[in-house]
């Protein structure tokens, strides 16, 4: 009996002819009882042909079952320095040498036959492994996609195998399951997508290589199969897929074929980590780029609302997520702004209790959705994956945003996902500080145009019945309020000045308003503090103070402002009521001011009335008997032969008191509501050569040049002789040299000029010369008589005739007065 024992790797393969029969044969094929044989074989030598007795076989105890039955004729199969196997035969007697020659022969034949087989197995392996590494490169070149990866490399495995099925199992977020990634070859009707990890699945995604060679039929690694091998692809540290060959026959897997495969999944593990680097970097750049979109379209947005519609609607634009904006009112998450990739898909709650969620609001990172309260991820995420971003602005919690996959969950690695929702919670909140300040800025804008208007509205307004009505309905409009109304001490109680909405009781007992007792301010308080009026607030009402007398510390009056919703009002209200206040109560301040005027005003009209009606009177009641005088000193210097200078200075003097007299009356009647004029067309030459003439008759003096081309004036001729009188009169008196009366057109207008070389005006008294009682110092210090009215009642009368008088002067020289009048119409 023959047999032949051959060392593939480490296993030992054996063949016995006759077929059935009982030969040689070593007790197992493990790679530790061949060594034990090889050992054996040893310590004969290095014979080519080993002949040993069955008495001499106790060297091969424990390695064959057969030993001590037979002679035992061994003869080793080496090639190129190692034992590739033996050939043992079971005989009775040492062999002939010839046959031992032959056997030798054969055996040396045999073993470079299995070298040269072994060679080119190796050969082959090699291309295959080459193969299989070509394959992976060409689809790492062609594709950096992980899934192209995957599935460029199943069917060229499978073909390098021999293999009916290859496929790549990927391992699900739960880690229970495994789902199919790649599939080659013959569809299996029983392979499922997906299917749970039994023992040896989680053997191989716990990084071992798991192989059955030979499989009584049944299922295995989800596939119907007798022979099967699956090996672990490790990225980075993780095994997240699983390389399966099924062969639907027996097959054995030696080393060489799990070292390949081996190899294979090292060479795939670095294709798949290049790939995902790749991913990585491409979702980076993504995230890049939509969180650039999201800022542009932010930046472009003004209001708070726009904002927050914006960013959810670009947000579920850019990203496969629903998202959905809350704003904190009072204790509420209130959802201002929803985007839903689905169609009447979910929709998370209108509004969240804050306390549920507060865990997760104090912290600046987002938090998953799977560390909520199962009722706030049910109302907020109806199962699904997402995150809660929170919202702060000046350092107080504002709302938050909420981002729901869509479908399944975003690949990303968790920290990637952190920064990119904790970046884009950084940019809408500068977005809506910016909107806020910007609608602050507008709605500031807006109060001080409406504080404007009711500054302009409240000149208006003469009455503070009229003004307080107005400021009632101002008030309520500003706060969105539906009443409001102004009560005002009337100096028993507080009584309501003007209001706006109905039932202002409601309002005053809402407020809790004492109508009784007069209120007065803390005492105590001085300068600012006692100009600032403090505002009382409650919920659904304002009470502003509007201040009280000059000096005291009563308070007057009240704004009082209330609302149905009973709902404090906001900051922003509070302070343009405070200054709407403040403008009210200057208004209300300006009103009794402006009624303490009118009431001044009216005693002092009263008052220049009486005055001027006694002027009028006295002066008419004196201009009799001063006529009766002259008439009797007339009298008497005619009838005086002698030395009559008294009589003169009487007459002078007379003469004097009529004209204060015609003065005091025509001042009395310019300062009269009916002076008027009796106006008429004239010849203004002669008109004033006439008065000069009757003025000083025949006076060397006094010379007249009036040109003949002056077209006519239209004057009051006995009102205008007065000017004349009193400017050629002073010229007179207060110079002793000639005095030049000149009549002049100068364009469209007359103009009457007298000049005297008189004593002159001082500069600094000329402003004051056409005023009443105006004169100059230097007249009264030379003792020349005067009034002082003259001059104020001749601007007086030319001013009402539409002309002008003013005059030029230098003191010690003289003076030159100009009268300017407008010429009549043709």
């Amino acid at each position: 009996m023959v047999s032949a024992l051959l060392f593939v790797d480490d296993a030992v393969e054996t063949a016995v002819e006759p077929a059935g029969s009982r030969g040689f044969i070593l007790r197992d094929g493990s790679a530790e009882l061949r060594r034990l044989f090889v050992h054996a074989l040893a310590r004969f030598g290095d014979a080519t042909l080993l002949y040993v007795p069955r008495d001499r076989q106790r060297a091969f105890v424990g390695v064959s079952p057969t030993i001590g039955e037979r002679d035992l004729l061994v003869t080793p199969l080496r090639a190129d320095g190692q034992t590739l196997g033996a050939i043992a035969m079971l005989v009775d007697g040492e062999p002939p040498s010839e046959i031992a020659d032959e056997l030798v022969a054969y055996a040396g034949l045999a073993a470079r036959l299995l070298a040269t087989q072994r060679d080119l197995a190796a050969a082959r392996r090699q291309s295959r492994d080459s193969q299989l590494l070509g394959i992976v490169n060409e689809r790492l070149h062609k594709s950096l996609d992980r899934r192209d990866v995957l599935v460029g490399i199943v069917d060229g495995v499978r073909a390098a195998f021999g293999a009916d099925r290859c496929a790549v199992y990927n391992r699900s977020p739960d880690g229970e399951h495994a789902t199919l990634a790649a599939l080659a070859g013959t569809l299996d009707a029983q392979m499922p997508t997906a299917l749970p990890l039994d023992a040896d699945l989680r053997r191989v995604f716990g990084g071992l290589t798991v192989r059955r060679d030979a499989f009584d039929g049944g299922v295995i690694y989800g596939t119907s199969a007798r022979s099967a091998v699956a090996l672990p692809f490790v990225v980075d540290g993780r095994i997240d897929d699983v390389l399966v060959l099924a062969f639907d026959r027996p097959r054995a897997f030696d080393d060489a074929d799990v070292a390949a495969l081996r190899s294979l999944s090292f060479h795939v593990g670095l294709a798949l980590s290049n790939a995902r680097l790749y991913e990585r970097e491409r979702g980076r750049r993504a995230q890049a780029e939509s969180l650039e979109r999201v800022v542009r379209i932010l930046r472009d947005t003004q209001y708070v609302d726009e904002v927050l519609l914006v960013f959810v609607v670009t947000v579920s634009h850019e990203l496969p997520v629903d998202c959905a904006a809350y704003v904190l009112e009072n204790e509420l998450l209130v959802r201002r702004a929803l985007r839903s990739s689905e169609p009447r898909g979910f929709e998370p709650a209108v509004s969240v209790d804050r306390a549920s969620l507060e865990p997760f609001l104090v912290v600046d990172e987002p938090s998953d959705a799977a560390m909520l309260p199962r009722s706030s991820r049910d109302m907020l995420y109806d199962g699904r994956s997402g995150v809660i971003v929170p919202i702060r602005l000046e350092g107080a919690l504002w709302g938050a945003f909420v981002v729901r996959w869509a479908d399944g969950a975003l690949d990303w690695q968790a920290e990637e996902r952190a920064t990119f929702f904790r970046t884009l919670g950084s940019h809408l909140e500068i977005a809506l500080a910016n909107a806020r300040a910007y609608e602050r800025e507008l709605r500031r804008a807006q109060e001080r145009e409406t504080l404007a208007e009711a500054a302009r509205t409240i000149l208006a307004y003469t009455d503070i019945g009229g003004l307080a009505a107005v400021m009632s309905r101002l008030a309520a409009t500003l706060v969105h309020a539906e009443r409001a109304c102004v009560m005002r001490w009337n100096g028993e109680r507080y009584a309501s000045a003007g209001a706006f909405g109905s039932e202002p009781e409601r309002l005053v007992a809402q407020s809790g308003f004492d109508l009784e007792h007069r209120a007065e301010r803390m005492p105590g308080l001085a300068g600012e503090d006692r100009r600032v009026q403090r505002i009382i607030d409650g919920p659904g009402y304002i009470v502003i103070p509007l201040g009280g007398p000059t000096g005291g510390d009563a308070i007057d009056a009240f704004l009082l402002v209330g609302t149905e919703t009973h709902e404090r009002f906001g900051r922003d209200d509070l302070r343009i009521m405070q200054e709407l206040g403040a403008l009210l109560a200057l208004a209300l301040r300006n009103l009794e001011l402006y009624e303490g005027m009118e009431r001044a005003n009216r005693a002092l009209k009263e008052s220049n009335s009486f005055k001027d009606d006694l002027l009028a009177m006295l002066a008419h009641d004196f201009k009799g008997p001063l006529t009766v005088i002259l008439g009797y000193c007339e009298l008497l210097l005619e009838m005086h032969d002698g030395d009559a200078d008294e009589i003169a200075t009487i007459y002078s003097q007379t003469k004097r008191l009529v004209r204060l007299s015609d003065d005091a009356l025509v001042l009395a009647q310019t300062q009269s509501e009916g002076f008027s004029l009796a106006r008429a067309t004239v010849n203004l030459a002669a008109f004033v050569a006439e008065c000069v003439d009757a003025i000083a008759p025949n006076n060397p003096r006094v010379l007249v040049d009036a040109a003949a081309d002056i077209p006519p004036v239209e004057l009051d001729a006995v009102r205008f002789r007065h000017v004349i009188d009193n400017l050629v009169t002073n010229a007179l008196k207060y110079s002793t040299d000639e005095v030049q009366v000149r009549v002049r057109r100068d364009g469209d207008v007359a103009r009457i000029e007298v000049t005297d070389r008189g004593i002159g005006i001082p500069e600094g008294e000329i402003a004051t010369l056409f005023t009443r009682f105006g004169r100059a110092s230097n007249a009264r210090e030379l003792g020349i008589a005067g009034s002082g009215i003259g001059l104020y009642v001749a601007r007086k009368i030319v001013e009402v005739h539409g002309g002008r008088i003013t005059v030029v002067s230098h003191e010690g020289e003289g003076s030159t007065f100009v009268v300017t009048l407008p010429l009549a119409a043709p």
